[in-house]
């Protein structure tokens, strides 16, 4: 998979996985939060999307976009808990950033967990750190594609 470097670019990736513009799964999205929200309250983390993630979770669930060329390898915008001990990771992480975060999806690959806060900015938890991916959509997927993240120690409170 090539690096995006346009808004097109990323609405054609998408569009590869099934996105549209306009695309609202309502119901899906709802059920996916209350399973996720659940998921994180049995490992003592409360989280709930804000007004920015829970438009994105409904305009992209369940979409399976490839990352790289390797066939294991994709970006799955669902919201999710991968590893048990990711619930305190992100509880920690939100802390150190002083916002809410919530999960809207996910990479195969080494099953890190793609996150945003309340103004809609976008972070990454990777076995080897957390990353800021961008403040918006477009330059948050271009950063996932790239692999080109900034620490997100640089935007902690």
């Amino acid at each position: 998979m090539p690096i995006l470097s346009t808004n097109e670019e990323v609405d054609a990736w998408l569009t590869e996985a099934g996105w549209y513009p306009g695309r609202d799964a309502a119901r899906e999205a709802a059920e996916a939060v209350a399973t996720v929200t659940d998921r994180y309250r049995a490992y003592g983390v409360d989280i709930e999307p804000s007004a920015a993630a829970l438009a994105f979770v409904r305009e992209h669930i369940s979409l399976r976009a490839v990352i790289d060329t390797a066939p294991e390898n994709f970006a799955i915008f669902t919201p999710h808990l991968v590893f048990k001990g990711d619930a305190e990771e992100i509880a920690e992480l939100a802390g150190d950033l002083g916002v809410k975060l919530f999960p809207v999806g996910y990479d195969t690959y080494d099953g890190s967990t793609i996150l945003m806060d309340e103004s809609g900015r976008f972070f990454f938890s990777h076995h080897t750190g957390s990353y800021y991916l961008g403040s918006e959509k477009y330059e948050a997927l271009m950063s996932l594609m790239s692999s080109e993240m900034d620490d997100a120690e640089n935007y902690f409170v």
